[in-house]
């Protein structure tokens, strides 16, 4: 929602929002996802408001994490535009390629594979660690 007024949210709160969803496609896991209790949701906005980022596998590559933890800056002022994370290792990086029979779709920044039965019928996806 851009708010031309400075009252609500603008630009960077889509920036915030693609972290999040970077990082959930990448792990399968909402951010903070660790946190226990009916109350989780009110345990992350504090964790958030002190400046606590969600959990960041080390399993992830180094532009994967950069990319992400540049996105989920607490200030949105220090949060990259667009058209920056546009220039970003992570997005730069070549595509795997794979030898395998089995059709994969790159759908976003998660690579799914594809898994059918004899009969050509969808079983499932699996996510593949790309980044």
């Amino acid at each position: 929602v851009v708010n031309q007024k400075n009252r609500g949210y603008g630009l960077a709160a889509d920036i915030w929002s693609l972290g999040c969803t970077v990082l959930e496609m990448l792990t399968s896991q909402i951010p903070y996802s660790h946190l226990e209790g009916d109350i989780f949701q009110m345990q992350a906005l504090f964790r958030i408001g002190r400046g606590e980022l969600p959990r960041i596998p080390n399993s992830l590559s180094r532009e994967a994490q950069d990319f992400i933890v540049k996105c989920l800056q607490v200030n949105p002022d220090n949060r990259p535009t667009a058209a920056q994370l546009m220039d970003h290792p992570f997005l730069k990086r070549p595509l795997s390629t794979f030898s395998s029979p089995a059709s994969h779709h790159y759908i976003g920044v998660r690579m799914f594979k594809w898994q059918y039965a004899e009969e050509g019928k969808w079983l499932g996806s699996e996510a593949c660690a790309m980044h």
